[in-house]
């Protein structure tokens, strides 16, 4: 009997020799990644194997193999990377779980995984809805969406009326939390990089989009928000949240769902004075201490999205081969939306 193939990528250097920027930050480079095999796991008492369809390459992949102290371990020389990943129950001797269900969390990089019901965060593996394509799972109804609807609705309140400015609005984040702040009644501005990710975001009802590579973004928002910014749904920092701070009304809310100006380095941010001057708020979340939410947060993506009141952009790669460039092309501004990687076929499909 053939058994199937358990490919990996795997670390192949670790931070200190070199794998990272030598500002501290978290891009990696193409040598960190190393393709292996290791053998298909058996599933144990209590315990479900999942054949993996998609990964889901962002930030957290970068640090996990860099480490955060109190947050992620470096992962070791030689062992598979971990990331989200979404696919099928094909084995399960799990209570919860019955063949052909679709499931994702935050697993090994590697056709085969796996798990006891819970992930590598120690959070509960997520259930994808019958008649819900893998990838949503990942995307509208995963982190990405998930993150959007946490920051708007937890720190931000947007209100009718309200002026709501999203930075990073091509990605995956930025632009559900956009249609999130439209279906609340709110004017949404969104801050892209290019004319062809400025019509992406145009597409998905923005009211304005402002384009980065034009300059003076601190005056693009002030004209464009002339009674100021109520909301600030920040995934970028740097001079983005720089150009915001300086264009907020009185009592705003900053959230802070991500920095990827700082990915590669510390960037200065000197407008942080108008916080006090305009009375406003600054608040950021991270992700696994909400877990009680998840379930909520799923339910009502996923009537927005049934309903065609939210659209999900997906950045798909094809093949296992290409993960390297898929995992570094989101630090490169390429693509928008939420970057996937299909690496086999759904077998439930």
């Amino acid at each position: 009997m053939n058994m199937p193939t358990n490919r990996q990528w795997q670390v192949a250097k670790s931070p200190e020799s070199g794998g990272l920027t030598s500002s501290g930050g978290l891009a990696l480079t193409a040598d960190v990644f190393k393709p292996g095999t290791a053998e298909v796991p058996e599933p144990g008492a209590g315990e479900v194997l999942i054949r993996v369809v998609w990964f889901s390459p962002d930030p957290m992949n970068h640090a996990w193999v860099r480490g955060i102290p109190g947050k992620f371990d470096p992962t070791p020389i030689g062992a598979a990377m971990k990331g989200g990943i979404a696919g099928r129950v094909v084995a399960s001797n799990h209570p919860d779980w019955k063949i052909g269900d679709g499931v994702t969390g935050f697993l090994e990089w590697q056709d085969y995984c796996v798990s006891d019901g819970t992930d590598r965060m120690g959070a509960p593996l997520q259930r994808i809805p019958a008649g819900v394509p893998l990838e949503s799972g990942l995307g509208a109804l995963g982190m990405t969406g998930l993150c959007a609807w946490l920051g708007l609705v937890d720190i931000g309140h947007p209100a009718p009326g309200d002026t709501v400015l999203v930075s990073g609005a091509s990605g995956a984040i930025g632009s559900i939390a956009g249609q999130i702040a439209r279906l609340a009644g709110a004017r949404v501005i969104g801050i892209a990089r290019g004319a062809d990710k400025c019509d992406v975001v145009k597409g998905l009802g923005f009211d304005e989009v402002l384009d980065a590579t034009k300059g003076d973004l601190m005056g693009q928002i002030a004209q464009a928000a002339p009674k100021g910014v109520d909301v600030f749904f920040d995934n970028v920092g740097g001079y983005m949240l720089d150009a915001a701070l300086a264009n907020l009304a009185h009592g705003a809310r900053v959230v802070v769902c991500g920095a990827t100006a700082h990915y590669d380095g510390p960037t200065p941010i000197t407008n942080h004075l108008m916080l006090a001057m305009r009375g406003a708020t600054m608040g950021g979340f991270f992700y696994f201490d909400h877990i009680a939410r998840w379930a909520e947060g799923r339910d009502r993506l996923g009537q927005w999205l049934a309903n065609g009141q939210i659209r999900e952009l997906l950045d798909i790669t094809d093949g296992f081969d290409h993960v390297p460039e898929a995992a570094l092309a989101q630090f490169q501004g390429k693509g928008a939306g939420r970057k996937l990687v299909k690496i086999a076929d759904d077998p439930f499909g």
